[in-house]
């Protein structure tokens, strides 16, 4: 099994020769706080006050075919935001950022559907907010 990274124990992005659940088109948006101070007939001054908290958002491709229940794993990430869950993102073994993270809204597209409703492929697009 080739592990690529997780959201806690939520979501783990991996592969197999079982299983493929992994994410593309990862961003990241790092940002600083500024104040704006006003001077009369001039530019506003800028003034730093301290770092912005990080986002991150990517797509998830769910596929019967590569293994996943797409159902099951919707549910599971909605359950995650519904309930406000925090976790550290690890991708390749590595911390994005120092904190953790939570889920601040999934859109859902249910790219294929069967008979009785099972689904069988769906694409999420997941973002998520640093959790200080």
């Amino acid at each position: 099994m080739g592990a690529v990274g997780n959201f806690g124990s939520r979501i783990i992005f991996e592969t197999s020769d079982r299983k493929i659940l992994t994410f593309t088109g990862m961003t990241q948006k790092v940002s600083g706080k500024y104040a704006k101070h006003s001077v009369l007939g001039q530019k506003d001054r800028p003034e730093f006050t301290g770092p912005g908290n990080r986002s991150v958002s990517f797509k998830i491709l769910l596929d019967v075919n590569l293994g996943i229940r797409p159902r099951d794993v919707i549910a599971s990430i909605e359950d995650a935001v519904e309930n406000g869950e925090t976790e550290y993102l690890v991708i390749g073994g590595r911390l994005i950022g120092q904190n953790k993270f939570y889920i601040s809204s999934i859109s859902e597209a249910l790219d294929v559907v069967m008979s009785h409703g099972e689904i069988a492929r769906a694409t999420l697009q997941v973002n998520m907010e640093e959790y200080l």
